[in-house]
């Protein structure tokens, strides 16, 4: 009897333990959350501010804007100005740059020659013939020194002697006659000039071939891109053609895509004229001539450079950049490549905060808005920016 009462004393003292152990388990669970929690919304340190690093840059002089490097391509038609009208066996060509009086092919011994003419040559050129077509032949030979005075139109006996003359110093039958088909009229001259498809060496001609094809004087400047290039090209870009010493601004008048994907942008003059005015006379004769140019997608804009993360906005539009000395209003005047050209009270050299917040009660910046692109300007930033100044951090 007395151990059963000792058995069931023991179990009663041995849940009481029990149950005691449980709570004071609970007990520092509760204390060690509570004290975790504490720990995670308190700093370490108590008299730490908890305010972001602040980084500084220094505003410099300099310039944003975009652009693309390419070639213009100009085009100058040549349409046929004469016929071949001598027969035999063509024994050389001399297309390319001409001038008056120059050999372009020769059939057997008979070298055709180029002079400056409005009207294509129709006949024999003979004593007794007057035309504004025996003109051409009398500045030749007047150039030739082979005759003297002024042309007059009238081929008399001067011009028969100074025909002869001019014959007999190329080693030639002396005959006095310049038959049709020596001379081939062109417009103007020095120009490049092609010869036609049968006008090669060994080619036996009969007459009626196209002989030489000549500029027409019409000028075509052209941009050929391809479908990346293009989208990048607004519709109102502007071009700037340079050769030589001569700089022309050109604007996108029309445009094309052809069945390969590239498209071609027409060029013209700002005022819709001739891209190259009155400087034309300057640029090559060839058919075709590649131009040096640049697009010009976003204008380029020069002045006092920050960062463009530097340029902050308020609810009312206004734009502020944070100094030493406080913020201070500026007006965005250009950006790309994440550098803002800037006016306002603000000099090169004077340190922009870039992150983080400013004095005590101050808002938190807000990025800087793009300014609008101006009328027919593409965006800005990307690849091809032309002269983009970057910043210094303090």
């Amino acid at each position: 009897m007395d151990q059963q009462v000792r058995g069931s004393a023991l179990r009663r003292a041995l849940g009481v333990l029990l149950v005691l152990g449980l709570m004071a388990a609970a007990a520092g669970a509760a204390w060690w959350a509570a004290r975790a929690t504490l720990t995670s919304s308190v700093p370490e340190d108590s008299g730490a501010q908890g305010t972001a690093q602040v980084m500084w840059a220094q505003a410099s002089e300099g310039s944003v804007g975009r652009s693309l490097p390419l070639s213009t391509t100009l085009r100058q038609p040549a349409l046929p100005v004469a016929q071949n009208a001598v027969s035999g066996v063509v024994t050389s060509v001399s297309p390319g740059e001409v001038d008056e009086g120059d050999t372009v092919y020769v059939v057997g011994r008979t070298p055709v020659r180029v002079v400056q003419a409005d009207t294509p040559f129709w006949r024999d050129l003979a004593r007794g013939v007057k035309g504004e077509d025996v003109e051409p032949l009398q500045r030749l030979l007047i150039e030739q020194e082979h005759l003297t005075g002024e042309p007059d139109g009238d081929f008399g006996p001067a011009t028969e002697r100074a025909v002869r003359a001019w014959q007999k110093a190329e080693g030639r039958e002396q005959t006095g006659i310049v038959p049709l088909g020596e001379l081939v009229a062109v417009k103007d001259l020095p120009a490049v000039v092609q010869l036609g498809e049968g006008i090669s060496v060994g080619r036996t001609l009969s007459g009626g071939e196209d002989a030489v094809l000549a500029p027409t004087g019409a000028r075509e400047f052209v941009l050929v891109v391809t479908q990346e290039q293009a989208r990048l090209i607004p519709a109102e870009a502007t071009v700037e053609i340079s050769f030589e010493d001569h700089t022309w601004d050109a604007v996108i008048a029309a445009s094309t895509l052809d069945e390969y994907g590239s498209t071609t942008f027409t060029l013209s003059a700002p005022d819709g004229g001739e891209v190259c005015g009155d400087d034309c006379g300057a640029l090559p004769n060839d058919a075709q001539v590649t131009l040096r140019s640049r697009v010009v997608v976003v204008p380029e804009v020069h002045g006092t450079t920050v960062p463009a993360a530097a340029v902050h906005t308020r609810p009312d539009g206004s734009a502020y950049v944070v100094t030493e000395a406080g913020e201070v209003e500026v007006t965005v005047r250009g950006s790309g490549q994440g550098v803002a050209v800037v006016e306002g009270d603000l000099s090169p050299g004077t340190r922009v905060q870039v992150s983080g917040q400013g004095g005590a009660g101050q808002a938190p910046p807000q990025p800087a808005p793009q300014p609008a692109p101006q009328p027919g300007k593409g965006g800005d930033g990307g690849e091809g920016g032309d002269g983009a100044v970057s910043t210094q951090e303090g």
